[in-house]
């Protein structure tokens, strides 16, 4: 199952070391480049880890779809 590749650890050790980003940052740098995350692993972690104060509700889709992008393609995202 895919969802073991997910870099959990990294999450953790990236908002350690920044306690001031938002649970979204994190995430995005913890799965920036991994193209071995599937769109459900993405979507099942991001439900878990990221906080819902950190984005507007209906936001959620094109979330997903930047972070499916950060994955797949790193050098075009922008943060």
């Amino acid at each position: 199952m895919r969802t073991a590749n997910f870099p959990i650890i990294e999450f953790q050790q990236i908002q350690k070391l920044n306690p001031y980003w938002s649970s979204w940052v994190c995430f995005c740098e913890a799965i920036k480049g991994r193209k071995n995350l599937s769109k459900k692993t993405i979507r099942k972690h991001f439900d878990r880890l990221v906080k819902r104060d950190d984005f507007a509700w209906n936001e959620k889709p094109r979330l997903l779809e930047y972070l499916y992008l950060l994955v797949s393609n790193p050098e075009k995202c922008r943060q």
